[in-house]
């Protein structure tokens, strides 16, 4: 890897490394304090072209602007066969816009992309125009394995709908984007009218005999998908029409679902969901109704979701009666989760408690939910010696008192032989620390050296999200 960053702006030493085929420059990274302009581009799309260098497999210079015309000679080089090497591209910035965005494209459309595998586009002011062609030039890739596409906001519905079109026309009856495995369209003004052609799209020429040879990372958080989208994105969760889910990790964070939406997701869970292995819903407004929900499809299909180890529903006011409910469908044994994000949840104390009791959870985050002096009372003795299976545990940001913090910390500090303790990680950040407590992580490091705990003490008292004060 080369990083553009040592000594003078200018890019020559590294283009003269590539001209020189250095077999050490595989990755060419330029960083924004560089001066990496339109001859730059140039220059490395000659030698590209030119076969010169068969080293060089990943250009990112992404946050320099180019002009269309050197963005043209990269895809043209990119599209010949010296190109082939060549299988990850970030470039340009902001200004790219549509006519950059064709520029690029435009000679890599007649070979489908290229040999390109991971492309960035984030953030280039991309409207309807740039993502049809798009569409057009990666819809038929076989190559294509991660695009992303966030921060484009004048996409909107109208510009994933015609990527997604252009992207069914160019592949017929074949499968789009077929080795797709992560996108990335956050932020896109994309609401759930862009929802359908985008599941149509991702579902199109699918069937049991030909389906995708890896499940997809997707990304749509901060768009107003809204419930009548999560229909669309529940399609994708599982077996459905004689194909296979199509989704692994899935992350909608602020996507104004309400318990509405998360109720049409998790109904997917009726149909076997075996590729599903992560959900991130936080800060989708998914209340205690929500809670129920999700508590009675985990009880219920249990094994469609077998793989899904990794929940994440912070910042959703789930409140302590449906923490309860959770934790009750959690504590059975063929419950799969093993990592579980409750903070800003408004857990509650006796929320605290019982979702400590799950068995299959390994990590648990409960930061930011005031639990205070009688929260940490209420679950030090679950951790007498450490814990038999909770390996992470967060309880930052909950305003307890040093008394509080430090009565934990001498349970954990207890030897009791007839438990081995799988806890390694422990942040207490956000809660009162003075010197008692500073005084026994100090002894912690030399009896408990395989913990680690994570400490602040701040020197500022800020709101918390619920407008109250940090301690």
């Amino acid at each position: 890897m080369a990083w553009g960053s040592a000594g003078f702006k200018s890019c020559k030493n590294l283009l003269d490394r590539i001209e020189k085929n250095d077999p050490s420059l595989v990755e060419l990274v330029v960083l924004p304090m560089k001066n990496f302009g339109d001859e730059d581009l140039k220059r490395l799309s000659e030698i590209i072209e030119s076969g010169k260098n068969n080293n060089l497999k990943s250009i990112s210079a992404s946050g320099h602007r180019v002009s269309p015309e050197s963005l043209f000679l990269l895809g043209k080089a990119l599209a010949s066969e010296n190109g082939r090497y060549i299988t990850k591209v970030a470039i340009g910035d902001e200004h790219m816009m549509d006519e950059g965005i064709i520029s690029f494209c435009e000679p890599l459309i007649e070979v489908n992309g290229g040999n390109i595998e991971e492309l960035d586009l984030a953030y280039k002011n991309i409207t309807k125009t740039g993502a049809k062609i798009i569409g057009e030039t990666f819809g038929r890739s076989k190559c294509m394995k991660r695009l992303e596409l966030y921060r484009n906001p004048d996409m909107g519905d109208e510009g994933i709908t015609d990527l997604c079109h252009a992207a069914i026309t160019r592949s017929g009856s074949s499968l789009c984007f077929k080795n797709i495995e992560y996108l990335d369209i956050s932020e896109c003004q994309i609401t759930g009218d862009g929802m359908i052609a985008f599941a149509d799209c991702l579902t199109n020429g699918e069937s049991s005999e030909n389906v995708r040879s890896s499940a997809l990372e997707l990304q749509v958080s901060k768009n107003d998908i809204g419930p009548e989208g999560c229909k669309h994105i529940a399609k994708l969760l599982s077996n459905q029409d004689g194909r296979s889910s199509i989704i692994s990790r899935l992350s909608m964070k602020k996507c104004v679902l309400g318990d509405e939406g998360f109720e049409i997701l998790v109904n997917a869970f009726k149909e076997d969901c075996s590729r599903l292995l992560f959900m991130d819903l936080s800060d989708n407004e998914i209340g205690a109704k929500g809670a129920l929900h999700v508590s009675e499809a985990l009880t219920a299909n249990s094994r469609n979701i077998k793989s899904l180890g990794e929940v994440i529903l912070a910042n959703n006011p789930l409140e302590e009666e449906g923490i309860l409910k959770l934790a009750k469908s959690m504590q059975k044994e063929e419950n799969a989760i093993h990592t579980l994000d409750l903070s800003g949840t408004k857990c509650g104390v006796n929320g605290a408690v019982e979702i400590l009791q799950c068995p299959t959870l390994k990590s648990i985050r409960l930061f930011n939910n005031n639990l205070s002096c009688d929260g940490f009372e209420a679950i030090t003795p679950f951790f007498i010696g450490g814990h038999a299976t909770i390996e992470h545990l967060d309880l930052g940001g909950n305003r307890a008192k040093e008394s509080a913090v430090a009565t934990l910390l001498h349970a954990i500090m207890m030897d009791v032989d007839s438990m081995e303790s799988k806890l390694a990680t422990l942040e207490i950040g956000g809660n009162e620390v003075g010197e008692i407590v500073e005084e026994i992580l100090r002894e912690m490091e030399t009896t408990r050296p395989e913990i680690d705990v994570a400490r602040d003490r701040p020197s500022v008292e800020q709101p918390n999200d619920f407008g109250e004060e940090k301690a």
